[in-house]
C-alpha cells in the first residue's frame, strides 16, 4: 500500500493518514503503549531508568504558542527512541500543564525506515501543518538517516509552514557530526520554541549519568535527593564551590554516612554496565548482559561512519579504516593516555594524518564515543593548547567493552569486563574516563547556555606551587557570568599516602571522605562526587 503513495506531487489528509498510521498507533488505539516494544521494555522488571533530559523536554515542549525545531543527538541504543515514546505517552495524559494533547495531533516519523525515507519530507510536514488549527507535535526519529534533512527543515521554516501550521518538531539522531552541521544550517531558524531549551534547543542525549542510574535503582536515594533538594542546580553548584574551598557540605556528608556501601557498589557496577538502560536492567535482573547487545553497539557505531564525511575533502569515512583505528585506540592501557593522530598512519595507509584527526577522530568524538582532553595553556587560562597531544577518554564503560569485544572476537564480553575490573590499574583507568564523561557536561548542567565548547570545559595540565604537579583534570565553566575553575585529581585506590597536591585540589578517592581546611584540599569518594553531576 505504501508503494502506491510514492512519487505523489502532494499528500492529502487521507494519504498522510494512510502513510503514517502504522507508525502512530495512538490514532486508533488508546492502549497503544501496551504493545509498544520500547515502552514495554522500559516498564518491564523492577527498575525504571530514564534520562533527566526527559523531564526537561516534557516541561518545556508544551510552551503555549511557541513553535519551532528541537534537535536531540546521542549514541545509538542509548534510549532516545524510548524517551520519545514516553514523551508521546505523557503528552496524551492529564498533567499539571493543562489538558492532554489529542492523539491525532501527535506524529511520529521514523526516518530510518525505508518505507518512509522514499517520501518527500517537506511535503509530509506541509501536509501535517494543514491538519487543523491545533498545535501539532512532530517527532522525526533518526532524522540523520534522511539525506539533507536539515536543509528541508530550513526550507519548511522559511516557507512559514512551522508557525502557520503550529508545529513543534523534535528531530533525533545518532550521527552528531550531521546534527552539528544541521545546527549551523538551522541557525536563526529554529523558532521561539528552541529558546525555551538548554543549548539553544540542540540537546545532547548521553548514556545515563551515574546519578541517573542511582535514581532508577535505589528508591531511598532517589527520595533523599528530592527531600534534600539534591537536584537543584544552585544547591549542587554551591556544594562544588565549597569543596574547592576545603569544606564538605553537611548535605553530602550525611548521604555518605548512610549510603556509602550502596553508592560505592553501584559505582563499581557502573564500570561494567555504563549508562545504557538495557545493559543496566540485564545486569541487575539477569546477572548478565547479552553478548548481542555489545556487538550491536559496536557494529552500529562502525557502520554509521559510512554516512559521515571528512569536511575538507567531502569524502565519506571508510568503516574498514575506522575499525583499524579503533583496534589501536580501544585498549585498556590507552585510557587516560596521550593520543597522537600519527599513531594510526601505519595502519591507515593512504589516509592523511589531518583526515584521521578531522574525520575519523572527529566522528568518534561527535558520536559521544570518545573525548580528547587537551592540556591547559599556562597561567590558569582555561584555554586548551591544541598543539599538544590530548589525553584519550572513552565516554561510557559499555562503549569500551562493546568495541573491545567486537574488535577482538571475545566470546563473552560480560565475563571479560568483570575480570578486567578486578585489576586495580585497569579499574583506575576506567574511573578516570567515567569522571571525564561527567565533568565535560558541567557547563550545561550548571547553567542553561546556547552552546558549549567541550574542549574548553575539561582539560588537564601542570600546576606549580613551588612544586610542579601534573593534574588529571582542570574543570572550567561559567555561571551567572562568573568564571569557575577547579583542579581535580583521581586517586581511586585503597590507600592514599604521601600525596602532595596543590592547594584547592579536589581529590576523588575510592572511599575516603575528609577535608584539610588549612590547605583547602578535599578528599571525596568518586561515587559521592558524581552525584553532583
Amino acid at each position: 500500500m505504501l508503494r502506491e503513495l510514492r512519487g505523489l506531487s502532494e499528500i492529502s489528509k487521507e494519504k498522510l493518514h494512510l502513510l503514517l498510521e502504522n507508525y502512530n498507533p495512538w490514532w486508533s488505539n488508546p492502549k497503544w503503549y501496551e504493545k509498544d516494544s520500547n515502552i514495554t521494555e522500559y516498564r518491564s522488571g523492577k527498575y525504571k531508568l530514564i534520562s533527566r533530559l526527559y523531564h526537561h523536554i516534557s516541561k518545556k515542549i508544551t510552551a503555549n504558542g511557541k513553535y519551532g525545531i528541537i534537535t536531540i543527538r546521542g549514541p545509538r541504543r542509548s534510549g532516545k527512541t524510548t524517551m520519545i515514546k514516553l514523551l508521546i505517552k505523557n503528552l496524551m495524559e492529564d498533567t499539571d500543564r493543562g489538558k492532554p494533547v489529542s492523539p491525532k495531533d501527535i506524529y511520529y516519523i521514523s526516518l530510518d525506515y525505508n518505507e518512509l525515507k522514499v517520501h518527500d519530507l517537506f511535503k509530509m510536514l506541509q501536509a501535517i501543518a494543514d491538519q487543523g488549527e491545533e498545535e501539532k507535535y512532530v517527532f522525526l526519529d533518526e532524522a540523520s538517516m534522511y539525506e539533507d534533512w536539515a536543509s528541508i527543515l530550513k526550507n519548511v521554516y522559511d516557507a512559514d509552514i512551522i508557525v502557520r501550521g503550529k508545529l513543534k518538531i523534535v528531530a533525533t539522531g545518532s550521527h552528531s557530526m550531521d546534527l552539528a552541521e544541521a545546527a549551523e544550517k538551522l541557525r536563526g531558524r529554529q523558532g521561539e520554541l528552541s529558546s525555551e531549551f538548554n543549548l539553544g534547543g540542540n540537546l545532547l542525549f548521553t548514556p545515563l549519568r551515574f546519578v541517573e542510574v542511582v535514581e532508577g535503582l535505589n528508591e531511598n536515594l532517589n527520595s533523599l535527593l528530592n527531600t534534600r533538594k539534591g537536584r537543584k542546580v544552585g544547591v549542587r553548584s554551591e556544594i562544588l564551590k565549597n569543596l574547592k574551598e576545603g569544606t564538605i557540605s553537611d548535605r553530602i556528608e550525611k548521604i555518605y554516612e548512610e549510603y556509602s556501601v550502596t553508592l560505592n557498589q553501584l559505582f563499581e557496577n557502573y564500570l561494567i554496565h555504563g549508562g545504557y538502560p538495557k545493559a543496566i536492567k540485564e545486569f541487575y535482573e539477569n546477572k548478565q548482559i547479552d553478548r548481542n547487545f555489545y556487538y550491536d553497539i559496536a557494529e552500529l557505531l562502525i557502520k554509521d561512519s559510512a554516512k559521515a564525511k571528512i569536511k575538507q575533502t567531502n569524502t565519506n569515512l571508510d568503516p574498514d579504516v575506522l575499525k583499524k583505528i579503533l583496534s589501536v585506540l580501544v585498549t585498556p592501557l590507552r585510557l587516560g593516555g596521550a593520543l597522537n593522530a600519527s599513531d594510526f598512519t601505519e595502519i591507515a595507509k593512504g589516509i592523511k594524518e589531518k583526515d584521521i584527526r578531522d574525520g575519523y577522530l572527529q566522528y568518534l568524538t561527535s558520536t559521544w564515543a570518545i573525548f580528547l582532553s587537551y592540556r591547559e595553556k599556562k597561567n590558569a587560562s582555561c584555554d586548551p593548547n591544541y598543539n599538544e597531544q590530548p589525553k584519550l577518554y572513552v565516554l561510557d564503560p559499555l562503549i569500551f567493552h562493546a568495541l573491545y569485544a567486537y574488535l577482538n572476537n571475545i566470546p563473552d564480553p560480560y565475563e571479560y569486563s568483570m575480570e578486567l575490573m578486578k585489576q586495580p590499574e585497569m579499574r583506575g583507568h576506567f574511573v578516570e574516563s567515567v569522571i571525564a564523561s561527567h565533568l565535560i557536561l558541567s557547563q550545561q548542567l550548571f547553567e542553561h547556555v546556547p552552546h558549549v565548547e567541550y574542549e574548553k570545559v575539561l582539560m588537564h595540565g601542570i600546576i606549580s606551587d613551588g612544586v610542579t604537579h601534573e593534574v588529571d583534570f582542570i574543570l572550567c565553566f561559567n555561571k551567572k557570568n562568573e568564571p569557575h575553575r577547579f583542579v581535580l585529581e583521581s586517586k581511586y585506590r585503597e590507600n592514599i599516602t604521601s600525596l602532595h597536591v596543590p592547594e584547592g585540589t579536589i581529590v576523588l578517592t575510592k572511599d575516603i571522605l575528609e577535608a584539610d581546611k588549612n590547605k583547602k584540599i578535599v578528599y571525596i569518594p568518586t561515587s559521592l562526587f558524581l552525584m553532583l553531576f
